[in-house]
């Protein structure tokens, strides 16, 4: 079975090599071709109790065309890669230590990867729970499939999402801590709750697609997390049921 994966001691770069362009001809794809929007990639450093978060993300790079994408995909970690190494920022020589990082995220441009930011505090998003054991190569794919379905703006409805995040949740031997990998899809508002129930459907089904084999593998189910309940809840009732718990806001 060959997996949608940019990690070449996963996937041979021959077997990837059609999506994005590398062994068409000059009428393929044309230059320059712009994407719908323009996404910003950001890093958030692991969690330290001196630094806030909004002090604890870094934008990386911008995309705003399919040639911008590709320059930048190619050089950013794949999920497979994370299972026997932590993310970690580029400093200068000066520090004495390299800062870890904790996820990498897409966003929109204009749009923080923070839940309190306009365009996300009405919204929540659907999260995705990979443990490690089930293997690189899968987990690679879930991933690259749902960033090509929103950048390349087929995951419906299209507008709703917001941004993207890919979490590092790999506690290597650390005892009684599960090891996963986390995916977040974000949509910017939960109002519409057929419109929210559509789109998880879609993002179940984007992250299963076999790109490479053409049909549709074993669909994930996403749990659901609306921020504006979550923050409400974690704010206003400090006591909750178990049911209202599960919405609690989690890092």
């Amino acid at each position: 079975m060959v997996f949608l994966s940019f990690n070449s001691a996963i996937t041979a770069p021959d077997d990837v090599a059609e999506l994005h362009g590398e062994d068409q001809d000059d009428g393929g794809m044309p230059d320059g071709l712009a994407l719908r929007f323009t996404w910003v990639v950001w890093q958030q450093r692991a969690a330290s109790k001196t630094v806030p978060y909004e002090q604890a993300t870094k934008q990386l790079a911008t995309m705003a065309s399919v040639e911008d994408f590709w320059q930048t995909w190619e050089v950013l970690p794949q999920p497979s890669e994370l299972l026997t190494r932590r993310m970690a920022s580029k400093t200068s020589d000066a520090e004495a230590e390299t800062p870890l990082v904790d996820a990498l995220m897409i966003f929109r441009q204009g749009v923080l990867p923070q839940w309190e930011d306009a365009a996300n505090s009405g919204g929540g998003h659907f999260q995705f729970h990979f443990k490690t054991s089930m293997g690189g190569a899968q987990i690679d794919e879930y991933w690259n499939n749902v960033v090509l379905g929103t950048l390349g703006n087929t995951l419906e409805p299209a507008d709703m999402i917001t941004g993207l995040r890919l979490v590092d949740k790999v506690t290597g031997l650390k005892a009684g801590v599960p090891s996963t990998i986390r995916i977040e899809v974000w949509f910017g508002s939960a109002q519409d709750q057929q419109a929210v129930a559509a789109l998880q459907r879609n993002v179940e089904c984007c992250l299963a697609t076999r790109t490479l084999e053409g049909r549709l593998g074993n669909v994930p189910k996403a749990e659901l997390k609306v921020h504006k309940l979550t923050r409400h809840q974690r704010e206003k009732r400090p006591c909750q049921s178990s049911t209202q718990s599960r919405l609690m806001r989690t890092k």
